[in-house]
């Protein structure tokens, strides 16, 4: 199944900056960039992925910057940072959306989109 989320930045006023997406039967992401915002007025963990021009990232980059927004599976006390969030193994997708995807990087933060 096909998960999307709208990524925002509190930064600008909530302003949706792109759109996450997750594979959640194959485990892939994807992020997609709005080019219409200026560089200079993304994030840095955005503004590094986009700064040779590209604005849509397959799996590989992306989870890059997923993994950059949490605890790393061998932290020290991860079992209870688990816990904490109801899970009983490390795994990304859930981990993010426990989160929204935020992070102390920046104050991008992601809101799932619903076929309504």
């Amino acid at each position: 199944m096909l998960k999307s989320f709208a990524l925002c930045d509190g930064k600008l006023d909530n302003k949706r900056v792109g759109t996450f997406s997750c594979d959640t039967e194959r485990k892939t992401f994807s992020l997609r960039v709005d080019n219409s915002i200026p560089l200079a007025d993304l994030p840095l963990s955005l503004e590094m992925l986009v700064h040779k021009g590209d604005y849509i990232f397959g799996h590989e980059d992306t989870l890059r910057w997923v993994r950059m927004r949490l605890c790393p599976p061998g932290r020290h006390n991860i079992r209870e940072i688990l816990s904490g969030i109801g899970l009983s193994e490390y795994d990304e997708m859930k981990m993010l959306e426990a989160s929204g995807a935020r992070c102390d990087r920046d104050e991008l933060f992601i809101v799932e989109c619903r076929d309504d």
